[in-house]
């Protein structure tokens, strides 16, 4: 059997070719489980994100519940003292314009 140089040249090539293919392809699955890792990760921030905006939201709007009532505790106190003065000012006249 006598040496061919292009059926040699052939196989060498052909197994470069294959060989290339091989290592494409597993870079190509590593950069797919990269890329999947990477959007499960991306994923994970904004729905953590998300959960954070909503508890400040829940603790914005219990913060104005307790302000609103507070002050409509205060604004029970002025009426009730109100009252008192104004109950106080009637007897006060009352008693003013008996004498």
């Amino acid at each position: 059997m006598k040496f061919d140089p292009s059926v040699a040249s052939f196989i060498l090539a052909f197994g470069c070719s294959v060989s290339g293919w091989f290592v494409w392809w597993i870079n190509k699955i590593d950069h797919d489980k990269q890329a999947a890792a990477q959007d499960a990760k991306q994923d994970y921030a904004e729905q953590r994100d998300f959960q954070h905006l909503r508890n400040n939201q829940k603790q914005i709007g219990d913060g104005l519940a307790h302000g609103f009532k507070d002050m409509e505790e205060r604004f029970d106190i002025v009426d009730r003292e109100l009252l008192r003065i104004e109950a106080y000012l009637i007897q006060g006249k009352r008693t003013t314009e008996r004498d």
